[in-house]
């Protein structure tokens, strides 16, 4: 039997936007199946892309791996600059997750929890969007209070808008382009600002294969699985090695990051 994981979360918005009158703490229900009968194991690839005014361009990469076995467990591994991988064990079977510290030999025990990848704001203040992925796989997520997801503005189109089909690294993936379009004089501007965002789900797998987004203020970011792999990952790979210390954390604590979007 598929089991179900609600989880509540709230927003902190960024203290700019705190700082304007009638900016809230926003929280939205969190809801995702646990997929079982899907396994896979992927390397997990995020770039964004800014060009700079004067011609010059910022550039940042990181990566990191994912694996998901037949009972929906999964373990995320990022790669970090002093070359000691930051690893996440999430276990839904067990409702526990771990997060290895490979140097001290520790394992942080935490109830399982869902995941944040990537949630932004408009300039209101109100929460425009949310990705989470909870046991590798892309929620769909509400507000509490009932009502979309999406707040725009009168001087701001949005358009979906379903694209056809396609196969990513061997797989079916079902896409979706968003379409934000800020009326020329909205916030200074000469002109109109359209911002872009494109998302290739794995309706099999459910998982997030391909995401695009564009903005000509901030650049572009991509997030890609690559190499992915639709076989049984070793099942050593969601064990506790034998020689680490399992430390107690309280609920809702901490745990390491795992790689996502920006």
């Amino acid at each position: 039997m598929r089991q179900l994981i609600v989880a509540s979360i709230v927003i902190a918005m960024a203290p700019a936007l705190r700082a304007q009158r009638g900016a809230p703490f926003l929280a939205v229900n969190v809801q995702s199946e646990v997929v079982k009968a899907a396994p896979y194991s992927a390397e997990v690839v995020n770039e964004s892309s800014q060009t700079l005014s004067d011609g010059n361009r910022i550039f940042r990469k990181t990566t990191s791996r994912v694996y998901r076995d037949t009972e929906g467990r999964t373990r995320r591994e990022e790669d970090r600059p002093n070359g000691s991988p930051a690893i996440t064990i999430s276990d839904p079977v067990a409702g526990m997750s771990w997060t290895l510290d490979i140097d001290r030999r520790t394992a942080r025990q935490t109830p399982f929890n869902p995941r944040i990848f990537e949630g932004t704001v408009d300039r209101s203040a109100e929460l425009e969007r949310l990705n989470v992925l909870i046991n590798g796989q892309l929620a769909w997520f509400e507000r509490p209070r009932g009502g979309g997801l999406v707040a725009s503005r009168s001087n701001e189109q949005v358009a979906d808008e379903k694209l056809a089909p396609r196969t990513i690294e061997g797989v079916r993936v079902e896409g979706t382009r968003r379409t934000s379009t800020l009326a020329a004089g909205s916030i200074g501007n000469e002109r109109a600002i359209v911002v872009t965002n494109e998302e290739w789900t794995s309706p099999e797998l459910k998982v997030l294969v391909l995401s695009e987004h564009s903005d000509p203020r901030s650049g572009t970011t991509t997030y890609k699985l690559v190499n992915l792999k639709r076989v049984e990952p070793a099942a050593t790979l969601f064990q506790l090695p034998a020689d680490y210390t399992v430390v107690q954390a309280e609920a809702g604590g901490r745990g390491g990051r795992s790689g996502a979007p920006r």
